[in-house]
């Protein structure tokens, strides 16, 4: 078939092209991240062996197989059977004399072909995704970009090129947030891991990283869930990290009493429809006011300020964040963010969501309502696609949401959670403003709706220079399983270690 999706590369047409060279994948400081190679593969003429066992016998060394194995699969074909797709570049040369000196030429088939070739192995694996044998996209934007890399054949010319991609990745700082997801992992053991880095501007995606991840130069030993781009797909409960938009959504209203400070002895009891309900605090926090509830992370001020404002102006303004949506990327098994409509709410929903429980959403989810903090009210939307060819891609969409004003105090309420008494002070960095959130959710059974010991989720979301934003940072482990549950400690020097190597490579200027 010339169009469809098992299209080959090889033509007999001499209208059309003979060959497809697929497209390369560059990041956007243009290091290869994707590119088609030259390799070769061995098949057999099994109709015109004779002897099947001694040609085995003499291409097994070669080939890197048993012999046996080279039989059992020659001996499924009638007319000529593939080999091995691709024979180790160190013996083609030596294959080709053998088969050539020993009059082999008409019954074993060495061919040229084109495949897949990833630089940068594990890193970005999930996003950049990884071709079949037939040189199709089956996995990530290799997949969902699929028509752009590897068109069909062009006429009347000998070979047609697809299109270059250029992403909007940043390998230096996807490095750097790999490094912290591998140190994480080993001082934590948690089940997965996701980090997000972007532009705090533009929306666009500099780093994304999901752990447990797979070499794309050896997919097939991959497993289903190394696969998964949990960024993008795992949907949990975000926990305290959620505050900067409620209390965002809150300042904006401008319904609550903020001028009166709450004060914390560890517990908020309220009365409802003559029910009583207790929201809990890690500890007692004394004086809470609007200015430092962030910093100390109480539930039981952000909890009155959600009761004193109206529900469904506190629903629709959540959903402005976009945490009733689904990120608009090119990638397969974008999740769509939950929060219930007001109508199902029990009487503690509106202050549980408040401080981060009964909403489901993803870690690319987060990092864009984060732009609304980070661009002054404005809400971009995230961007992963920089160029194709020669042509660049169109600006993310953007809408106001918050007032600036509103958006500079939530800034401001997370640098102080960075300083003294804070709970973000580990992500805190000599020489740099840092505006930081941390977050330690239960994790919620979907199939029983009860939170489970032992399962958690420890994150950290910054936003970095606070006097003028360049980067959104977030950092997630799903149940870590030993030396600390807590966000503070597990996500936030990661945080902190990621700022640093951006100073460090000279991207704070």
């Amino acid at each position: 078939m010339i169009n469809g999706k098992n299209k080959r590369v090889n033509y007999n047409d001499p209208n059309v092209a003979s060959y497809i060279i697929r497209g390369n994948i560059y990041d956007r400081n243009s290091k290869l991240l994707a590119i088609e190679v030259p390799y070769y593969s061995c098949s057999f003429r099994v109709d015109k062996i004779q002897d099947l066992t001694s040609v085995a016998t003499m291409c097994a060394p070669y080939l890197d197989m048993d012999i046996q194995d080279i039989i059992t699969i020659s001996n499924n074909y009638t007319y000529q059977a593939l080999i091995k797709s691709r024979i180790d570049d160190d013996k083609v040369e030596e294959f080709k004399t053998f088969v050539d000196d020993n009059n082999l030429t008409n019954l074993v088939k060495i061919e040229k072909q084109y495949g897949r070739d990833y630089p940068y192995s594990f890193h970005s694996s999930q996003t950049i995704g990884f071709v079949g044998y037939d040189n199709n996209g089956l996995e990530g934007l290799e997949h969902t970009l699929n028509n752009i890399l590897y068109p069909g054949p062009g006429l009347n010319e000998t070979i047609t090129y697809g299109e270059d991609v250029y992403l909007t990745i940043d390998m230096n700082i996807q490095y750097l947030c790999d490094l912290e997801v591998q140190r994480v992992n080993s001082e934590y053991s948690p089940e997965s891991i996701v980090a997000i880095v972007m532009d705090a501007k533009n929306g666009e995606i500099l780093a994304m990283s999901s752990y447990p991840w797979y070499d794309l130069n050896n997919f097939k030993e991959s497993s289903i869930e190394s696969r998964k781009n949990n960024t993008i797909s795992m949907l949990y409960e975000p926990g305290s990290v959620f505050k900067i938009f409620s209390f965002a959504a809150l300042l904006d209203l401008d319904q609550a009493d903020f001028d009166e400070p709450f004060y914390c002895d560890g517990s908020y009891t309220f009365e409802l429809n003559n029910q009583s309900f207790t929201i809990n605090c890690s500890h007692a926090h004394g004086e809470v006011t609007k200015d430092t509830m962030l910093k100390y992370s109480c539930n039981g001020a952000i909890s009155k300020w959600a009761l004193e404002t109206d529900s469904q102006d506190f629903y629709d303004k959540l959903i402005e964040f976009g945490f009733d949506s689904r990120v608009d990327l090119p990638l397969n098994g974008i999740a769509r963010s939950r929060i219930q409509n007001t109508e199902l709410w029990s009487l503690r929903s509106k202050p549980t969501i408040a401080f981060g429980q009964e909403l489901l959403t993803t870690a690319i989810n987060i990092s864009r309502a984060a732009t609304a903090i980070s661009n002054k009210g404005v809400l971009v939307e995230p961007k992963l696609i920089k160029q194709i060819g020669d042509t660049p891609t169109q600006d993310s969409n953007s809408k106001r949401i918050i007032k600036e004003e509103t958006a500079k105090m939530v800034l401001e309420d997370m640098v102080l959670a960075t300083e003294e008494g804070g709970t973000a002070t580990k992500a805190s960095v000599d020489g740099v403003k840092v505006a930081a959130k941390t977050g330690t959710a239960q994790l919620l059974n979907e199939d029983t709706k009860s939170y489970e010991d032992g399962t958690s989720l420890a994150s950290t979301i910054a936003i970095v220079d606070a006097d003028d934003p360049k980067y959104i940072i977030y950092f997630a482990a799903k149940s870590p399983s030993k030396n600390s549950i807590w966000g503070s400690n597990v996500a936030s020097p990661a945080v902190k270690n990621i700022i640093e190597g951006l100073k460090s490579q000279n991207k704070l200027n």
